[in-house]
């Protein structure tokens, strides 16, 4: 058996997904660098790809893999177009390459603001490397479907989470919901920030009261929100660049 088709099998075949060569690739020298160990299972498969708990040693890691021949090509397409890395090619695989480095980047940016991502720890091409979120049993669940035991706490952390992403880190997701907050230990943890903008982005506050309406829109169900409240707290900023 090759060693691609050993991984294949490793992996298995995500609702009839087979890998492509270079995200096998991407996978080996990450398990090469000792990055990877081993893979468990599937946590969760969307239009842009899927995240598998892993193994590196003793501890469980989360593995993103972006599919090249994804679904949402043109809408990653355009997210980069507004601010492209520098000397990227607009073939389909070096776009997905660069996607996932910008939220690898991201990651490493709202960590370092001080707002609860998965801590990045490595990638490779269209392979992120993250802390796993979760239990020795089962992943953190979505904000959507997580038992929620103080709905005031949690949202007044999403709410300095946003703040710490704007002020320190001058960036704005532009696509919160409950569907990409995980609920850990009573404690909320921003995921997918491939798509997240900066605050001199042209659509910047649009962007940010969608954000704002979403979440706001959740919490309803338990707590009296204000969103032009929310908003102020958000961009009163005081020298906070990290």
């Amino acid at each position: 058996m090759s060693r691609d088709s050993e991984l294949e099998n490793l992996l298995g075949k995500t609702e009839g997904e087979v890998f492509e060569r270079a995200t096998l690739k991407s996978i080996w020298k990450l398990m090469n660098n000792g990055i990877i160990d081993s893979f468990d299972f599937p946590i969760s498969t969307g239009k842009e790809g899927t995240v598998f708990r892993a193994r590196c040693k003793d501890e469980f890691i989360a593995v993103k893999i972006y599919r090249i021949n994804t679904a949402t090509f043109r809408s990653i397409s355009k997210h980069l177009m507004y601010n492209p890395p520098k000397n990227m090619r607009k073939d389909r695989r070096s776009i997905i390459f660069a996607w996932a480095f910008r939220e690898f980047t991201n990651l490493h940016k709202l960590h370092r603001a001080g707002v609860r991502v998965p801590r990045p720890l490595a990638r490779e091409g269209n392979v992120i490397a993250m802390e796993y979120i979760g239990t020795e049993e089962q992943p953190a669940p979505l904000l959507k479907d997580a038992e929620i035991k103080n709905a005031e706490k949690l949202f007044n952390m999403i709410r300095e989470y946003l703040r710490r992403m704007y002020c320190k880190a001058r960036l704005i997701h532009s696509d919160l919901s409950s569907y990409n907050i995980l609920v850990h230990k009573q404690e909320p943890v921003i995921i997918d920030v491939g798509q997240t903008v900066g605050t001199d982005h042209p659509m910047a506050m649009t962007f940010l009261e969608r954000d704002i309406a979403n979440i706001s829109q959740f919490f309803r169900r338990f707590i009296s929100v204000d969103e032009e409240e929310i908003k102020r707290y958000i961009i009163r900023c005081k020298n906070e660049v990290c």
